[in-house]
């Protein structure tokens, strides 16, 4: 471990804005800390959230002696602005990593470059397109694995990466980590994504009996499937869905136990979580990156604190950007001023306290006739304030306000009679864009990747970008 003396000065010195410190003490102690992060996990399809089906039994076993926030949500509904939320504790207008070649600019700190200042080792290994270094998610990781990306499929709908990420994990920790001390290990697993390919025993283990199996066509057009699918063909697809969880949950188990084998259990906190959900045609679609409506934000969380003694629930609303601070509270570290999230071990936002949700959506089409291809976009912004939910398409000027006591799949817009609401609703959120700009041009301009042919590909693969 670091000495106290190297603790102090770590604290002392932390570059660029500081807020709050800490409220505990400093200690010789301080934890390891896990952050996992699943692809497309939905909460409503994990055990320990009331899914009917045994998808996940080894995260189920972590909530069964952790804190299972229940009301989770991601910013937005897609992997790379969603990330860059996580590791900023800022809202996407504020940090600019908003579309699909963006790249976090180098001004903004990351929770990995704040970690490191205070003595923490930190590495990463991530496994899906998004996270690759080009999109500078790496900043502050000492060590930061990409290779269970394979090289070879440009198609990233093909990938299967689940054993390279437990190679390259246990590599970390039996040969890489430090003994000396403490480290934050971020983990992204990719393979819940879609196209959805369990491999045996689990691509059979959810299918119901009366489902019907369905070709599995490129992603691209699945959207298509929504009109025409019935519900015997949306069981299988589902199925296989389920089956991509199951699969990833094994590895994790294998992961929870090799952190026992190795005696870090206990004092390490483990915060899992989901980038984004996932849509089943609830409103149109399949996949994500879509729209702002709760399948595709509504994500687990669950945190095992250093040696927590109880499990608990907690019901409050929470943000991922609330993660960020989380993180650097467990670490002792200093919160910056500009953050955005609010901790999860302070008292946090009340019920009516709102959150924001924020997306760019864009469309890529073709005329058959002539080749033309054009884009279209689409800027989705939403607001949640105590039980009331508004949705803002803002190009199409199209707003869904949403009671969420009595329609909490947002199935069912109130149209009339909250004129009022909606116009505070929407206030608050050109009040809450007002500032978000403020912070994004102390960040500076907004920066792209610099992608390689292979990695433009793997992106057109999966439709974002044309």
């Amino acid at each position: 471990m670091c000495t106290l003396v190297a603790v102090a000065l770590a604290i002392g010195g932390c570059s660029k804005k500081e807020g709050k410190a800490p409220k505990r003490p400093v200690s010789l102690e301080r934890p390891n800390i896990v952050l996992i992060t699943v692809e497309s996990l939905r909460s409503d399809h994990v055990g320990c959230y009331g899914y009917q089906h045994d998808t996940t039994p080894a995260i189920d076993a972590l909530a069964a002696e952790a804190t299972l926030y229940e009301n989770a949500y991601s910013t937005t509904s897609w992997t790379l602005t969603s990330h860059a939320c996580i590791f900023t504790g800022l809202y996407p207008s504020a940090h600019n990593v908003v579309l699909p070649k963006s790249r976090l600019n180098d001004s903004y700190r990351t929770m990995a470059e704040i970690l490191v200042d205070y003595g923490y080792q930190t590495a990463a290994v991530v496994s899906g397109p998004y996270l690759k270094k080009a999109h500078s998610l790496n900043q502050g990781f000492q060590v930061y694995d990409e290779r269970p990306i394979s090289p070879s499929k440009v198609n990233a709908h093909d990938d299967v990466t689940n054993d390279r990420m437990e190679a390259r994990i246990n590599h970390f920790l039996d040969k890489s980590r430090s003994k000396e001390d403490p480290f934050f290990l971020f983990l992204y697993y990719w393979d819940p994504h879609y196209q959805y390919i369990p491999p045996e025993p689990y691509d059979t283990m959810f299918v119901p009996a009366d489902a019907k199996p369905i070709k599995k066509p490129e992603f691209h057009r699945y959207y298509k499937l929504g009109k025409q699918i019935n519900q015997a063909q949306l069981e299988y697809v589902k199925a296989q869905y389920d089956g991509e969880v199951r699969c990833t949950d094994g590895y994790l188990e294998r992961l929870f136990d090799r952190l026992r084998e190795l005696n870090l259990w206990d004092n390490t906190a483990i915060i899992l979580t989901a980038d984004h959900g996932e849509q089943f045609f609830e409103h149109g679609f399949l996949g994500h990156k879509y729209d702002l409506h709760v399948e595709s934000l509504h994500v687990p969380l669950i945190v095992k604190y250093p040696n927590q003694e109880q499990p608990r629930r907690d019901s409050r609303v929470v943000n991922l950007v609330d993660l960020f601070p989380t993180v650097l509270d467990l670490g002792f570290c200093r919160i910056p001023e500009d953050t955005q999230g609010l901790s999860l071990i302070e008292d946090g936002r009340t019920w009516l306290d709102p959150t924001f949700y924020e997306l760019v959506s864009i469309w890529y089409m073709k005329r058959k006739s002539t080749g033309e291809r054009w884009s279209e976009t689409e800027n989705w912004f939403a607001i949640r304030a105590g039980d009331y939910k508004l949705v803002w398409r803002e190009v199409a000027g199209e707003t869904e306000l949403y009671d969420l006591v009595n329609d909490p799949q947002e199935l069912h817009p109130i149209t009339a009679g909250e004129e009022a609401r909606v116009a505070q609703l929407k206030e608050q959120i050109q009040q809450w864009r007002v500032r978000m700009k403020e912070v994004a041009n102390r960040g500076g301009a907004p920066s792209q990747a610099v992608l390689s042919p292979e990695d433009e590909e793997r992106l057109r693969s999966l439709g974002y970008t044309q």
